[in-house]
């Protein structure tokens, strides 16, 4: 019984602290259909949210906890040093402080009323399963502790993020460069389908498991929210998907939204405007977890007029980004999540709190619309803006944001098609429809998934066919003519004469039809090789096709010696599927995985069987909607890369995998009647 003594008091704490509810959880229908997916009605919009939370929890807790402890600036208790980096950011950023000041003054009553219906959904499932709570002590989560996460993750992925590592590893000249994160979109108009309706491909590249992986919901409340769609784990709103009118896919765009200075310092002051003043300081006190102990760390942050420092050994530098200074995001997407028409939806839009992403749109009424969405800092166009900055001088500092009908939108645009796969925001469009505008810090690279869907859609002639649409998404090649040719160029060009060693590598790969299709045997030498400059040059893949100078013709060897090597050592032979190299994994379940980085269908593998040479798929394609508008409503299809669960004993940890290996859809309804009558269970939150 002793042993048993602080569980059962624990719980009891639990219960104490949550069970006054303001929810009613009677209000609440949580229908999981054949794969699982929740669809969660409430009368209101705040018992929709509480609903959403207790079945994300059920699904994936472990992650909501993760990201919410990272707005408390706990993770690196739970998740060492990985963690202990968020909650430094957290501090660093001021973001604590932000939340904390204008909580209650930035976010109107009524959202503040859904986060309070999520948080008490998410505490009431850990009050209901002590067993899976990660840190004890950070319980109860309070909505504040949503904001500052998700407030700080934005931040971080708007430049903030790359802005910090670019500082740690001095190559600030990389800055503004693509990574990792990525998206494809599309939008058809109805004059130019086959059918007369308006299409919509939502297809955002993310990790495809953990805290930032995307998780499908359907919620609808008796207050107008009717939403299908994607979230990550800790979010109380859909952040791509569509409703019954409308619906719009997310993409990154690499805009200069904030800048880097480099400082002039002595001791604790700083030279700005003509004279030295003093740092502002701070402890951030942390922890983090290493083993089985948990380190107390006391970091020093000093701050300046131009915003944080941040310390190297190349130099100390300020960080200025209006993500920082902005908690309204969330309420920003909820807006979107209950528009109704294109009015309405720009509305929302022009909250302007989100701080980066396109859009990509199209509804019911015939509308396509695509913009180029953040937060942009208004620069004084006499000024050089050249990365770093001069700390010195105040002329740098920007005040404002560029204004919303400065940035880069199209509506309706007569070519009747757009796209938006993180290419510039000059080429979305067909010939003579193009967005001529600019502005100081704009984006202006392009890359292969951007290039291949320019030249696919601008081949159609006549209108488009369903069949035309889903060859676009699901096209695997490199673009002949374009960023990949010209900096892969001489990987194409060796003479096998000259290097004997390696002349059957090099001609099976001037053999490759520079497609990515599971059974080819040529495009594993050139997904191995591409692994290994990546590697060497520890940059994002896309980084590769658009530096300035190609890539040379030794390194190119190199790397190609290393695959032969690896393919001998692990497979005896160059003759090699690349869905034989490359796999989807998860669990007991292994299959082919066709694409390759940065084509339209998008495979990041990462190695991970080393003895037998095996790279799992971890980023990429992962939660994909391809639907139809017209005045009768909306048509929606759409897959996850691995299934609604993340728990390895539930049928739906995997059962969408084929699905989504053989580039096929499940369809999605709004009608509750029809989901009711075909759902594999109902219930309500605790009542299960």
């Amino acid at each position: 019984m002793k042993n048993l003594r602080i569980p059962l008091l624990f719980c009891f704490c639990l219960w104490f602290q949550f069970s006054f509810s303001q929810i009613d959880t009677k209000n609440i229908i949580i229908a999981r259909d054949s794969f699982g997916v929740p669809h969660i009605y409430g009368h209101t919009d705040a018992e929709a949210a509480y609903g959403l939370a207790y079945a994300h929890c059920e699904d994936d807790f472990k992650s909501i906890q993760q990201n919410l402890l990272g707005g408390k600036g706990m993770l690196g208790e739970v998740m060492g040093k990985e963690g202990v980096l968020f909650d430094f950011g957290l501090r660093f950023f001021g973001i604590d402080t932000l939340v904390d000041n204008r909580y209650e003054t930035s976010l109107s009553n009524d959202f503040k009323k859904v986060l309070s219906g999520y948080i008490q959904g998410v505490n009431d499932y850990a009050a209901k399963h002590p067993e899976e709570v990660l840190l004890k002590k950070g319980l109860p989560f309070t909505e504040r502790d949503m904001v500052k996460g998700s407030t700080l993750t934005l931040t971080l992925f708007a430049g903030a993020g790359l802005a910090l590592k670019a500082i740690k590893d001095n190559h600030i000249e990389l800055l503004f460069q693509p990574n990792e994160i990525g998206s494809n979109s599309m939008a058809i108009a109805p004059s130019h389908t086959e059918d007369g309706k308006g299409w919509l491909l939502v297809n955002s590249h993310q990790p495809i498991e953990g805290r930032f992986a995307w998780y499908e919901a359907h919620i609808k409340s008796d207050e107008g929210w009717d939403i299908i769609g994607g979230l990550f784990p800790g979010g109380a709103t859909i952040f791509v998907g569509t409703t019954k009118k409308l619906g719009w896919a997310h993409t990154t765009n690499y805009h200069n939204f904030g800048d880097i200075y480099k400082l002039k310092h002595r001791g604790n002051k700083y030279f700005y405007g003509g004279e030295w003043k003093k740092f502002e300081t701070k402890t951030a006190h942390l922890k983090i977890k290493l083993g089985a102990i948990k380190l107390a760390i006391n970091k020093k942050i000093r701050g300046c007029d131009l915003g944080p420092v941040f310390q190297s050994k190349n130099g100390w530098y300020a960080l200025r980004f209006p993500g920082a200074h902005d908690l309204r995001a969330t309420e920003q997407w909820y807006r979107m999540n209950k528009a109704n028409n294109f009015k309405e939806f720009e509305t929302a839009l022009k909250m302007e709190a989100i701080p980066l992403f396109n859009i990509m749109y199209a509804d019911v009424e015939g509308n396509i619309f695509y913009e180029s969405c953040g937060q942009i800092a208004l620069r004084d166009s006499t000024l050089n803006w050249h990365t770093p900055l001069d700390g010195t001088s105040s002329k740098f500092k920007w005040t404002n944001l560029i204004p919303y009908d400065r940035k880069p939108r199209l509506l309706n645009p007569s070519c009747g098609y757009l796209y938006s796969c993180n290419q510039t925001q000059n080429a979305v469009s067909g010939k003579g429809c193009e967005w001529h505008g600019g502005f100081i810090g704009a984006q202006r690279f392009n890359y292969n998934r951007g290039e291949r869907f320019g030249e696919l859609l601008a081949s159609v002639k006549g209108k488009f066919t369903w069949e035309d649409f889903n060859r676009i998404k699901f096209d695997k090649s490199y673009s002949r003519s374009a960023s990949y040719a010209r900096n892969f160029r001489a990987a194409f060009e060796l003479n096998e004469k000259k290097y004997p060693d390696i002349a059957d590598v090099i001609k099976k790969l001037k053999q490759w039809n520079w497609s990515g299709e599971a059974e080819n045997k040529e495009a594993a030498i050139a997904m191995i090789m591409q692994e290994k400059l990546q590697k060497e040059w520890k940059v994002p893949f896309a980084f590769l096709m658009i530096k300035q100078q190609p890539l040379l013709e030794n390194d190119l060897v190199k790397a190609l010696r290393y695959t032969k090597k690896f393919m001998l050592d692990k497979y005896g032979s160059i003759e090699v599927k690349l869905g034989d190299v490359q796999r989807m994994i998860r669990g007991n379940v292994s299959l082919p995985a066709s694409g390759m980085r940065e084509v339209p269908r998008a495979a990041d593998p990462k190695l991970y069987d080393k003895t037998n040479g095996i790279w799992r798929i971890t980023n990429g394609d992962g939660y994909i909607q391809m639907n139809k508008y017209s005045k009768s409503g909306v048509e929606v299809n759409s897959v996850n890369a691995y299934g609604s669960s993340a728990h390895a004993e539930s049928k739906h940890y995997t059962d969408q995998m084929k699905l989504f290996g053989k580039e096929k859809f499940k369809p999605m309804t709004f009608d509750w009647e029809e989901i009711k009558a075909k759902a594999e269970r109902i219930y309500s939150p605790g009542r299960n």
